[in-house]
């Protein structure tokens, strides 16, 4: 596994998390986070909105029972729309904890913007929950980069504890139109200059861009299976003529480095010039097995931006 050091966590925080709103029930998850500590991982992604809060509950059974919250890198969101309200911070962030048996998040990240609020009244409610010692380390997910850069040069000025995490999509396979309402991504020239230069970390999810870089036959049948709560399939929100391109290069490339094409997508996402984490969503050992490839593979300079259609 590898590893980051985040200011304000105590731990190094494995560049792999597993997020869970796709864990329903205790018996089928525990397997999983077993063997996702096993590997050496240790981040979590969770939300106060994942399965109406059984997600979250369901971890929290885990941790309970194993005793190893210590060992635990939590990330915890909340705030999603409609309650994307600076009031619902500090409230729902405590529903989080006490569900999940921690009495600290490790990260908080707001789930999604509300541009009717002025960005200061988000930088203030995130500080109450930093002065309240209910996390040391604070971010936004699905946010523009001019709120973004907004919302931390107000907290910079006014001498808060300024934003430092983007959880927006980050994946090789640029986002085309958004998964949900709300959703951004950070495969943009101007974000990626942005992250380079301000050394900001950035945790992405989807970052597999939904299985864009699987066969096209596991695609199409991954499709037929989705359900009305998840209807985000990759044709559906990645497919166009440049993601093509991309993934021509992604399977060229796994040819070179002996691995399979998403693998290559999600080592892009790791070996940014930025600290660069990715959320994946396991739902069997096999499938984390899978994705742990990506881990082995040192992309240079020149392949990322190659990849990206950034070269020729």
């Amino acid at each position: 596994m590898d590893y980051l050091s985040i200011k304000g966590l105590e731990k190094k925080i494995s560049k792999l998390a597993i997020g869970n709103d796709n864990q329903p029930d205790y018996d089928s998850a525990a397997p999983i986070w077993d063997h996702w500590l096993e590997t050496g991982a240790n981040a979590f992604d969770n939300s106060y909105v994942y399965k109406d809060g059984l997600s979250e509950k369901v971890l929290g059974e885990w941790i309970k029972k194993r005793n190893n919250a210590d060992d635990l890198v939590i990330i915890a969101k909340g705030a999603h729309t409609p309650d994307c309200q600076p009031n619902k911070i500090k409230e729902q962030l405590e529903i989080s904890m006490d569900r999940m048996n921690i009495s600290k998040a490790d990260i908080y990240i707001m789930h999604r913007d509300n541009l009717d609020v002025p960005v200061s009244e988000f930088v203030d409610s995130l500080n109450e929950i930093v002065d309240l010692g209910y996390t040391n380390v604070i971010g936004v997910s699905n946010w523009s980069l001019e709120r973004f850069k907004k919302a931390d040069q107000w907290a910079v000025n006014s001498n808060k504890h300024g934003l430092d995490i983007l959880n927006n999509n980050l994946s090789l396979a640029r986002m085309m139109k958004p998964l949900w309402a709300g959703c951004i991504t950070a495969n943009d020239p101007e974000v990626l200059k942005y992250l380079k230069e301000s050394q900001k970390t950035h945790i992405s999810w989807s970052s597999q861009a939904r299985g864009y870089f699987l066969k096209q036959e596991t695609i199409k049948e991954n499709e037929k299976n989705l359900n009305d709560y998840d209807d985000s399939g990759p044709l559906r929100y990645f497919d166009s003529e440049e993601n093509r391109t991309r993934r021509m290069r992604a399977q060229e490339l796994a040819v070179k480095y002996e691995v399979e094409p998403h693998n290559i997508a999600a080592a892009w996402v790791l070996s940014q010039s930025f600290p660069s984490l990715a959320i994946i969503g396991p739902r069997k050992i096999s499938e984390t097995e899978n994705s742990l490839k990506c881990l082995g593979i040192n992309l240079t300079e020149e392949e990322i931006s190659w990849l990206n259609l950034e070269i020729n």
